[in-house]
C-alpha cells in the first residue's frame, strides 16, 4: 500500500503530558516496560496508522429541495484525526439514493487537495420523497461503511407538471385510515442500553433508552421498569429528546427485567431489558464541568479472588490518554478517575476499561467540547438592504477561539431565508466532523444539540452518546497480532473493479481475465484475481465514458463464472421515511413551493427551446415514467402497441450488469411491486394482488423460468399494474411483468451486446463528472449578459469553492434577481489546522417598484 504516513500518527500522552520518542507514547510514573496499557495504545496507534481513516462532508446551498431544481455541492475530503485536508484519495464518489434505497444518481469526481465540487439536477419526473445523500471514497470501505457521510434530504413535489394539492381542505380520513395509521404508530421499536454495556448484579447501573416510531424518527414514550412479578422498580422514565432517555435502578441477581412503555398513540407494550451478569464490571462516567469523573465497581463470583488492577484508556480521534491502574474490590465500592477535558481536542470521547489481562470490559462515550463547536466566519455585506438587481458586496473574515486570523477553505451561499430554514436541524460541518461521522446509524437532526449550549441540549447529547455506540473501530481488530486486512486501494484515478465468482458469491482465485476497452480508445490487457477473486483496473483518463469488455475464465479454462462489477457500498436498508403530506407540512413549505413553482415557469418561458433538457432523466435513474424503450410495433411483444406506464431500463443500468437476477434488480425500484424471498426461491406480488403474469418476448412463462434469467441478459422490463393490465384477460388479475431480452431484440446496437454469454460482461466506466457552473448575471456597465427576467428566487449566490488566506480574509460579489424578502448568506469550511468554520447573515431585497 503506497502513501506517505509522515504526520499521521496519533497523539499519546498520560496525564496530559506528551512523551517524546518515535510514537510519542505514554509517560506512567511507574516503569514502562511491560505497561499493558502502553501496549495497548501502541497497538491502536499502529492501527490507525495503517488505516488511515478519511471523512467527507458535503456542504449544500440549502438544506431541502423539489423536483426539477438542482443540487449545489461543495465537497471536503479530510484525515479523520486531524480534520486536515486529505492527500491519500484522489476520487471521490457522491450518490443520491430512492426512497427506496436505490441508486439515481452518481457523480465521480476528482479531488484536489482534499476539495471538489459538483451538482444533481433532480429530473420534474421524479417522485418527491425522502432520499439519501451520501459521499465516499473507495479507501474508506476498508472499514465499516456506516462512516461514508449521509444526509437524508427532503425532496418536494415542486415540478410545474406535477400535482399542486397543498394549501387545500384536509380531508377527513376514514375509519379504515384511521386504524390503519394507528397500527403504523403504534410500531415502535424500543431499546435499552446499560451504561458500559452489562447489567451486572447488586451494582447500579445506568440505562439508556432509545425509542424509534415506524418512519424513523425518535418516538416520544414514557414507562415503568418491572421484575418478573411484574413489581416496579426504580422511578417513571420519559424520553425526553428524539425518543431518547435515561433510567437507573440497581439489578438483583436471578431477575429478568422488562419495560412497560407507553406508546405515542396511548397503547402500551412491554419490552425486555438486557439479561443481569452474576459477575462483571460497571462503569460510569459523570460530567463535572471541566472534566469526568469515572467510576468502576467490580463484582465477582463468591470465593472467587478479585482480580488485578483494571486500566482506563481515553481517547478522543487518536489523542490517547491513559490513566495510572487501580486495584479493585469486591465489595461494591467504586474506584475513580478524573478526566480533565482540556487534555483533549473537541470531539467523542471514547473510555475503555481493560482488565490486567489486557481485555476490554466496558465501553462509553461521552463529548468534549472546548469552547464552541466551530470558528466563527463573520459575514458583511456593504448594506442591509437591496434593490432587484442590485450588486450585493460581501467581506469574510474567518476568525480563531482567540480572536485571531485563520486560513480556512470554504463555500458559500446566499438563498432565499424560507427555504434556508426547513431543515434547520439537519446537520453543519461542526456536526458532521464532531459528531455523528465518529457514530453509526442515522442521527436525527443532530443540528440540535450544538445550536444552543443548556443543560437539556447537554444531556440530549450524552443520551444520544449512552445509546447509539462506537462502531470505528472494534477492539479485537486493534489487539489482533496482525494488522488488518485493506481489501480497498486508495484510487489515485477513475477505478474498475470487481469479482469474479462461481454461480453463488465465493470468488475465484487465479481467473484469467482479458481487459478490452473499445471506447473512447481501443486497448487489451490481461490480468488475474487476486485469492479473492477480485480485480481492479486503474489508468483511465476520466475525461470520457470508458466501454470495456470482460472476459474472465477458470484456471482450467472453463467460462461458467460471473463477472460482478463493484457498485459501491451496499444500499439495502428500510425505505427512508416518507415527508409529512403537504397540508400537515411546516408552513414554511408552501411560500417555498410556490416560489419554486414559479422560478422554474420562469425558466421555461426563458428558454422555451429548452424544454426537453428539463426531462433529462438522472444518470442510474432505473425507472421511467411513460417511457417508450421497446418501440410500440416490436414484435416481442404480446399485444403490439400495448405500453406499460412503468419501464425499467435494464441496458443502461450498471447494476443490471453485476450477475443478479431480475427480481433483485427490480427489488424496491417499482412502486407497488413486492418481492420477497432470496435466490433461488423468490416471489413477487403487486400491489399485494397476487402473483403477476409473465411474459418473456411475448412468450408466457412461469416465475420459476424468471427466476434463472440473469439481468445482464435483459434490454427492459414493462410493469403493468392494476387496470392497464386488464388487456391481457382474466390470468392477469395480479398485473403483468413483461420481459423483453437483448437477443430477442434483432436490431439490438449496444455495446454490451455480448453479455448474455457466460463469463462475459461489457460496462461503461464514467469519467469525471464536468460540474456545471451555477448562473451568476451581472447587471450594469462595462458588462450586460442579465435576462430580461431573473429567475432566481431560491438560490441567489452559491460558490463552492472560496479561500482566505493568513489574514483570514476574503470578500466576494453577487446580484440580487427579480424576487423579494429576506435572503440568509451562509458559508461553512474547515480551516487548514482542521477546524470547522461557519457564518451566517440576512439581507433584505425589496420588492420592485412598479
Amino acid at each position: 500500500m503506497k502513501g506517505n504516513l509522515k504526520g499521521m500518527r496519533p497523539k499519546i500522552a498520560a496525564f496530559g503530558v506528551a512523551a517524546t520518542g518515535l510514537l510519542g507514547l505514554l509517560a506512567f510514573r511507574y516503569p514502562t516496560e511491560g505497561n499493558p496499557i502502553q501496549a495497548i495504545a501502541e497497538k491502536l496507534s499502529a492501527y490507525y496508522t495503517t488505516v488511515r481513516p478519511e471523512k467527507a462532508y458535503l456542504h449544500l446551498d440549502r438544506p431541502a429541495y423539489g423536483t426539477g431544481e438542482t443540487i449545489w455541492f461543495s465537497a471536503y475530503l479530510i484525515d479523520a484525526l486531524r480534520h486536515q485536508p486529505d492527500t491519500l484519495s484522489k476520487v471521490l464518489h457522491v450518490e443520491l439514493l430512492s426512497p427506496q434505497r436505490q441508486v439515481v444518481a452518481r457523480r465521480t469526481l476528482r479531488l484536489s487537495g482534499g476539495r471538489t465540487y459538483g451538482d444533481i439536477e433532480l429530473s420534474d419526473t421524479l417522485k418527491s420523497g425522502t432520499y439519501l445523500l451520501r459521499a465516499f471514497t473507495t479507501w474508506m470501505r476498508n472499514v465499516n461503511p456506516a462512516y461514508v457521510f449521509q444526509r437524508q434530504l427532503q425532496v418536494w413535489p415542486a415540478a410545474p407538471n406535477q400535482p399542486d394539492d397543498f394549501g387545500g381542505a384536509t380531508p377527513r380520513p376514514s375509519a379504515k385510515a384511521t386504524t390503519k395509521a394507528a397500527v403504523v404508530a403504534g410500531k415502535v421499536d424500543v431499546q435499552f442500553f446499560p451504561e458500559g454495556g452489562n447489567l451486572v448484579a447488586g451494582l447500579p447501573a445506568t440505562v439508556g433508552f432509545k425509542a424509534v416510531a415506524a418512519n424513523g424518527h425518535g418516538a416520544s414514550i414514557s414507562g415503568q421498569v418491572l421484575d418478573e412479578q411484574n413489581k416496579p422498580v426504580g422511578t417513571a422514565f420519559g424520553a425526553t429528546h428524539a425518543g431518547m432517555g435515561r433510567l437507573s435502578f440497581t439489578p438483583a441477581a436471578g431477575q429478568r427485567y422488562h419495560a412497560r412503555v407507553k406508546l405515542p398513540d396511548g397503547g402500551s407494550a412491554d419490552y425486555p431489558l438486557p439479561a443481569v451478569q452474576a459477575t462483571g464490571y460497571a462503569l460510569r462516567v459523570l460530567d463535572a464541568g471541566d472534566s469526568y469523573n469515572v467510576e468502576v465497581r467490580y463484582k465477582g463470583a463468591p470465593g472467587a479472588p478479585v482480580p488485578g488492577p483494571a486500566m482506563l484508556l481515553s481517547e478522543v480521534r487518536g489523542y490517547i490518554v491513559g490513566l495510572i491502574p487501580r486495584p479493585l474490590t469486591d465489595n461494591g465500592a467504586p474506584v475513580t478517575w478524573k478526566l480533565s477535558k482540556a487534555r483533549y481536542p473537541n470531539g467523542i470521547l471514547h473510555i475503555t476499561l481493560f482488565d490486567a489481562q489486557s481485555v476490554p470490559q466496558a465501553e462509553r462515550l461521552a463529548f468534549v467540547l472546548n469552547g464552541p463547536p466551530a470558528l466563527r466566519v463573520t459575514l458583511t455585506p456593504d448594506k442591509a438592504a437591496y434593490a432587484p438587481h442590485d450588486p450585493v458586496h460581501v467581506k469574510v473574515q474567518v476568525t480563531d477561539a482567540a480572536g485571531q486570523p485563520a486560513a480556512a477553505h470554504l463555500s458559500v451561499t446566499v438563498a432565499e431565508a424560507g427555504a434556508a430554514s426547513l431543515d434547520a436541524d439537519g446537520g453543519n460541518v461542526a456536526t458532521s466532523l464532531l459528531l455523528t461521522s465518529d457514530l453509526a446509524g442515522y442521527v436525527e437532526s443532530p443540528g440540535y444539540y450544538f445550536q444552543t449550549s443548556t443543560p437539556e441540549t447537554a444531556q440530549a447529547l450524552d443520551n444520544l452518546l449512552l445509546t447509539q455506540g462506537w462502531r470505528r473501530y472494534v477492539w479485537k481488530e486493534v489487539l489482533a497480532p496482525t494488522p488488518p486486512l485493506l481489501v480497498y486501494g486508495a484510487e489515485q484515478g477513475v477505478t474498475l473493479s470487481g469479482q469474479v465468482t462461481g454461480m453463488g458469491q465465493t470468488g475465484i482465485a487465479n481467473s484469467q481475465l482479458t481487459f478490452i476497452q473499445s471506447k473512447p480508445n481501443r486497448s487489451v490487457l490481461t490480468a488475474s484475481t487476486d485469492a479473492q477473486g477480485l480485480f481492479r483496473f486503474t489508468g483511465f483518463p476520466g475525461k470520457d465514458t470508458a466501454v470495456v469488455t470482460l472476459q474472465a475464465r477458470r484456471t482450467s479454462g472453463g467460462s461458467n463464472v460471473i463477472i460482478r462489477p463493484d457498485l459501491g457500498p451496499p444500499t439495502f436498508g428500510a425505505p427512508l421515511p416518507p415527508l409529512p403530506a403537504l397540508n400537515a407540512a411546516p408552513p414554511a413549505v408552501a411560500d417555498y413551493l410556490r416560489r419554486s413553482r414559479q422560478q422554474q415557469v420562469q425558466e421555461r418561458q426563458n428558454n422555451p427551446d429548452g424544454e426537453a433538457l428539463r426531462n433529462v432523466q438522472l444518470g442510474n435513474v432505473a425507472v421511467t415514467g411513460k417511457k417508450v424503450l421497446i418501440a410500440p410495433d416490436d414484435t416481442r411483444r404480446l399485444y403490439p402497441g400495448v405500453v406499460a406506464n412503468t419501464v425499467v431500463d435494464f441496458a443502461n443500468d450498471l447494476s443490471a450488469q453485476s450477475g443478479l437476477n431480475i427480481f433483485q434488480v427490480l427489488q424496491g425500484r417499482v412502486a407497488g411491486l413486492t418481492v420477497s424471498g432470496s435466490p433461488p426461491n423468490m416471489s413477487v406480488q403487486i400491489r399485494g394482488s397476487g402473483t403477476p403474469l409473465f411474459i418473456l418476448d411475448g412468450q408466457r412463462i412461469d416465475i420459476d423460468f424468471v427466476s434463472s434469467i440473469q439481468a445482464n441478459q435483459v434490454e427492459a422490463v414493462e410493469v403493468f399494474k392494476g387496470p392497464e393490465a386488464a388487456i391481457f384477460g382474466s390470468g392477469a388479475n395480479g398485473g403483468v411483468i413483461a420481459i423483453y431480452t437483448k437477443r430477442g431484440d434483432k436490431n439490438y446496437k449496444g455495446n454490451d451486446q455480448l453479455a448474455p454469454s457466460p463469463g462475459i460482461l461489457t460496462v461503461k466506466v464514467p469519467g469525471y463528472y464536468a460540474a456545471q457552473e451555477f448562473y451568476q448575471p451581472r447587471y450594469g456597465a462595462p458588462v450586460m449578459n442579465a435576462p430580461t427576467m431573473d429567475p432566481r428566487r431560491l438560490t441567489l449566490f452559491w460558490d463552492p469553492q472560496l479561500t482566505t488566506g493568513p489574514s483570514g480574509q476574503t470578500e466576494f460579489l453577487f446580484y440580487t434577481a427579480d424576487g423579494s424578502g429576506n435572503f440568509q448568506i451562509a458559508t461553512e469550511g474547515i480551516t487548514l489546522n482542521g477546524q470547522p468554520s461557519r457564518g451566517s447573515s440576512t439581507i433584505y431585497v425589496a420588492p420592485k417598484s412598479r
